[in-house]
């Protein structure tokens, strides 16, 4: 097959035909696959309850993985559905938590009632068919690839489906954009995963190799950094949750966001400088929670977030590695953003009684 008119037929073809076998997997397989595509997303994305989590609402037998997205909000992280908002546009993500209001969308498939537009840090994807290089066969539709083309930062892509959607190749096309991993009943692959190899940490800055940090610095700092951003975007979780509709909530939640972000970004770069990220959340979430006064929390903070920029401050100068510096650099401009954006907000409404629940601090 050559022209894109030949592989759009196959496609179609071959889409009606995976469908079709998809539809007579037996309740116990699927039953199978969605225990294992659970675990093993827990599992690779150790940062998964803190991240604002796009999924789908299944529909002609798609993997089912509602009851697992309302363990992850109830862990404290973030939910959203997507919403064709316009035919052969970018799909929008809206807000979703569990016994939240739904309506109907296209193909009457359930949305949310209330349009909250959020942009997510990781999107489970449904597959119909899928091949070795992560490239997926969906619908037709082409809105996962509209939206990814246009996402800014992109978030990490996940793929659910079964192994009989496995293809040699669904012959991809400039406008097709690959997944970061694919998950079946056969295990969790990554397409995109970090080899361990530093590139670009050769690049010349000027630096002399006293002043140029070597990879083991880089690994503390990184380390550092993600412990610290993990705490942080628990805290933020929280007090957003605390004041889910006001304002403030609002814009906790897109600090929290951010705080996600830069734990997978941190996260990837020690992955590809061969360390081992950790999986701590560091002692600055104890004492913010410790805190039963909502404007002293914010003020906590904030200094937390001042602690950040200014140990990128000191640190960026040294990192000869161009790539991570560029991440570091918005990291530190976000951070700073944020702050600014926090201080505006003003007194805080007092915290309601906590519930039992989130006093353990689950």
């Amino acid at each position: 097959m050559k022209s894109w008119e030949e592989i759009r037929d196959w496609r179609r073809a071959k889409r009606a035909e995976l469908r079709s076998r998809r539809l007579g997997v037996p309740r116990e397989a699927k039953d199978r696959l969605r225990a294992i595509a659970t675990r093993l997303v827990r599992e690779h994305v150790p940062d998964i309850s803190i991240a604002c989590t796009g999924f789908y609402w299944p529909f002609k037998g798609e993997v089912d993985l509602r009851h697992f997205v309302r363990g992850l909000v109830a862990d404290g992280g973030e939910a959203a559905l997507p919403v064709v908002v316009e035919r052969a546009h970018p799909l929008e993500f809206w807000s979703w938590r569990p016994h939240a209001k739904l309506q109907r969308g296209i193909w009457n498939i359930p949305i949310p009632a209330d349009r909250a537009p959020v942009r997510p840090t990781l999107l489970l994807v449904p597959l119909v068919g899928f091949d070795g290089a992560g490239y997926r066969l969906g619908y037709g539709g082409g809105y996962y690839d509209r939206t990814l083309a246009q996402a800014s930062p992109r978030p990490m892509t996940i793929g659910i489906g079964y192994e009989l959607g496995r293809l040699d190749s669904i012959h991809p096309q400039p406008h097709d954009i690959p997944l970061d991993a694919i998950v079946t009943e056969n295990g969790f692959t990554w397409i995109r995963k970090p080899d361990g190899a530093a590139h670009g940490a050769a690049a010349e800055t000027g630096l002399s190799n006293e002043t140029r940090m070597d990879r083991e610095m880089l690994l503390d700092l990184l380390g550092e950094m993600l412990v610290a951003e993990r705490a942080g975007a628990r805290s933020v979780g929280r007090m957003s949750n605390e004041a889910p509709s006001s304002a403030v909530g609002l814009v906790l939640r897109e600090v929290a966001r951010d705080e996600a972000r830069f734990c997978a970004m941190l996260t990837f770069h020690i992955n590809r400088l061969g360390g081992t990220p950790s999986l701590a959340t560091g002692a600055f979430y104890d004492k913010v929670m410790a805190l039963r006064d909502a404007d002293q929390r914010l003020d906590l903070l904030n200094r937390g977030q001042g602690w950040v920029v200014r140990r990128l401050q000191e640190a960026l100068p040294r990192i000869s590695d161009a790539a991570l510096r560029a991440d570091l650099q918005d990291m530190l401009d976000v951070h700073a953003r944020n702050i600014a954006t926090c201080a505006r907000l003003g007194p805080l409404p007092k915290l309601e009684q906590q519930s039992a629940h989130a006093a353990q601090g689950n």
